[in-house]
């Protein structure tokens, strides 16, 4: 049996974003309940930093994923990762991709799906903080659920920042401007990203406003002051217990997709939804990765038991 690697760009190349996005909704209302995650974290003393590999089964797929996050905080990128496809049935390795981008992607369509069953209906200014790829992919994902007028950038790094917001203009062909502050970016913000390790500060937050929080368990500190998470509503896409606010959450995105609790319920709520990542969302992207790529000649392929 041949097994197929995935690149980076054979990931980016073979996720049709309209369709996964659509996917993940109904697994979210459908399938979330059901879904099987185990995790096992390794430090180990004679190596940098530590790994994590987690395992999932969803109904309904042939497959299983076992993903494995290697995290060296003083480097830069601070993780990698590598996801391996297996079959259900056999255990057989169907394929090996690269999961740092297929997870960045997939957890962008996720807040896009937040921000469009929790924003205003007529939000049109994002706010990013943070930068990188998962800033990028965050304003990709969240044009397909609305209309973007403007876009406001927020990068400690001064270099970083201006680097970002050109590359930004130029691919997206959007009007990004770079700001000195985090409370300029959100001044003027309906939706706010934050992608990396930076404070929200609450008196610059309009009211109305809704916030995503990627890759939430790995704040050290809560993004969010507790002034302004006492007022918020506030949701994730699962239970994390590294994700500890101080506060409860009024529910999971699965709720308010489903419709069995409500999200918003005025315009001027403040709305907060925090992404941990759940494996069986990776699963999940990686099959659609995978079916896409079953025809596709230019892979690498390779008979691991021969």
């Amino acid at each position: 049996m041949l097994t197929a690697f995935l690149s980076r760009a054979d990931v980016s190349r073979h996720m049709q974003a309209l369709h996964l996005l659509r996917e993940l909704s109904q697994a979210f209302t459908a399938r979330r309940r059901s879904a099987s995650v185990s995790a096992l974290r390794v430090d180990a003393p004679t190596a940098p930093g530590s790994t994590l590999v987690r395992q999932a089964t969803l109904p309904d797929l042939p497959a299983y994923s076992v993903t494995v996050k290697v995290e060296v905080p003083q480097q830069r990128p601070a993780s990698r990762s590598v996801l391996q496809l297996h079959d259900l049935t056999t255990g057989k390795l169907l394929a090996v991709m690269d999961a740092t981008h297929l997870t960045s992607l997939r957890s962008s369509l996720v807040s896009a799906l937040a921000a469009e069953v929790l924003s205003r209906p007529d939000a049109a200014n994002v706010a990013v903080l943070g930068s990188g790829l998962a800033a990028s992919g965050a304003l990709k994902a969240l044009r397909l659920v609305r209309a973007i007028d403007r876009v406001w950038l927020y990068e400690p790094d001064v270099v970083a920042n201006t680097e970002l917001t050109f590359r930004l203009q130029t691919t997206l062909s959007m009007a990004v401007r770079g700001t000195s502050s985090a409370a300029e970016a959100v001044a003027e913000a309906d939706l706010v990203v934050l992608t990396g390790q930076v404070a929200l500060p609450v008196e610059a937050l309009r009211p109305g406003t809704h916030v995503t929080v990627l890759s939430a368990e790995t704040f050290v500190e809560p993004p969010l002051r507790p002034s302004l998470l006492g007022r918020a509503k506030r949701f994730c896409d699962e239970p994390e217990p590294r994700l500890d606010w101080g506060l409860p959450f009024d529910g999971e995105l699965s709720d308010v997709l489903a419709g069995t609790r409500p999200g918003r319920t005025s315009r001027d709520d403040v709305t907060v939804f925090a992404s941990v990542g759940p494996a069986w969302l990776d699963l999940l992207a990686a099959w659609h990765v995978y079916e896409g790529a079953r025809t596709d000649e230019s892979l690498t392929r390779l008979d691991l038991e021969a």
